[in-house]
C-alpha cells in the first residue's frame, strides 16, 4: 500500500508569509514521503508477544486470587473446627469434674447415710453354699487341643 503525501496550503485566514518562496521549497523538500506498509511480521510477532504475556499475568493473577480464596474457606473450616473442638473439651471437662465430686467418699458416705444405709459391725462372713460345685477344668484350656492335626492343612493354605 501507497500513501501520498500532500504539501499543506496556507488556510485560508493566515496572513501572508515573509520567507521567501525558496525557503518555503526547502522545507517541503526537508519533509521526505514516506511508504506506510502494512504492519510488519516483527510487529505482528510482538504484538502476540505481547498478548501472550498478558494473557499468562492475568491467568497468574485469577490463580493467585482462586489460591487466596481456597485458603480463606480453609481457614473458615479450621476455625469452626477448632471452636468445636474447644467446646468438647469444655464439655469432657466438666463432666470429668461432675464424676469425680460426685464418686467422691465423702459423698458416697452421704448419699448412704441419706438412703439410711449404715456402716457393718464386723468384717463379712462366708457362708457355705450347699450344692455341689461344678469341677474345675482339667489342665489348660482345650482351645490348642489337636494342633498336631490341623497344623498340616494350615501349611498348604495360601
Amino acid at each position: 500500500m501507497t500513501a501520498i503525501a500532500i504539501p499543506a496550503r496556507p488556510r485560508a485566514g493566515a496572513a501572508p508569509s515573509h520567507r521567501s518562496r525558496r525557503s518555503a521549497d526547502r522545507e517541503t523538500r526537508r519533509a521526505p514521503l514516506a511508504l506506510v506498509e502494512a504492519p510488519s511480521r516483527r510487529a505482528a510477532k510482538q504484538r502476540r508477544r505481547f498478548t501472550a504475556l498478558g494473557s499468562a499475568a492475568v491467568l497468574a493473577v485469577f490463580t493467585i486470587v482462586a489460591f487466596h480464596a481456597l485458603l480463606a474457606q480453609s481457614q473458615v473450616a479450621i476455625d469452626r473446627l477448632d471452636q468445636r473442638t474447644a467446646t468438647a473439651e469444655q464439655r469432657y471437662e466438666q463432666a470429668r469434674y461432675e464424676h469425680a465430686v460426685l464418686a467422691s467418699p465423702e459423698r458416697i458416705v452421704q448419699r448412704a447415710a441419706e438412703l439410711g444405709l449404715v456402716a457393718p459391725a464386723g468384717p463379712p462372713t462366708a457362708i457355705p453354699v450347699a450344692n455341689d460345685l461344678p469341677a474345675p477344668p482339667e489342665g489348660t484350656s482345650s482351645t490348642l487341643h489337636g494342633w498336631t492335626e490341623v497344623k498340616p492343612t494350615l501349611v498348604a493354605a495360601p
